[in-house]
């Protein structure tokens, strides 16, 4: 299988997982201000249901991205970005009207300039995750790693070498491949 095609049927099924609606009216996949688009049914409320919709993102958008962020996306990772808009909490949303806004504001020029590439966070506890986008990946990707956010500001971002920032991330998952299963296929 394809590695967008991968990433489809894990957002699929994820979204498919959770998308019932209580007695009570209310979905796991209920937001305010959904662009009409991606509402499931336009009740005229603030709050809809959303949909998947599949990504407008274009190659050039990425490549815009890449240039800017001065890495290479991994493959797997240019899939995930650019497969379905979405509201995803696990991940930095993706709507129609907005679709890379949010996946920008993850950047950091120090992680960026020593090869890891930020792309979620764990909001509850302020760890930023990144993929090491700088050696020879696998099949499913580079490791991912998480680092405290306000360990980045105790470091010089011109000073900082590979080996010292490594010492500061945790290793989270061997490749972003078991990184998606787990957020997105596990049980």
């Amino acid at each position: 299988m394809e590695i967008r095609d991968y990433i489809k049927q894990g957002f699929e099924t994820y979204y498919n997982k959770y998308r019932q609606v209580t007695e009570d009216g209310f979905c796991r996949w209920m937001r305010p201000d959904v662009p009409a688009e991606m509402k499931v049914v336009d009740t005229g409320e603030e709050w809809s249901i959303w949909r998947l919709v599949p990504s407008q993102v274009s190659e050039d958008d990425i490549y815009a991205m890449e240039k800017e962020y001065g890495v290479t996306f991994p493959e797997w990772y240019r899939a995930f970005i650019s497969t379905y808009h979405h509201y995803f909490d696990e991940i930095p949303e993706q709507p129609v009207d907005a679709p890379l806004d949010n996946v920008r504001d993850m950047y950091n020029p120090l992680l960026c300039r020593r090869g890891y590439l930020p792309f979620t966070w764990d909001s509850e506890y302020g760890k930023i995750w990144c993929i090491d986008v700088s050696e020879d990946a696998g099949e499913g990707g580079g490791a991912i790693y998480e680092i405290e956010h306000e360990i980045l500001f105790d470091l010089d971002e011109e000073r900082t070498d590979r080996a010292e920032l490594k010492e500061s991330l945790v290793l989270l998952y061997p490749d972003f491949k078991a990184y998606f299963d787990d957020t997105f296929l596990k049980g």
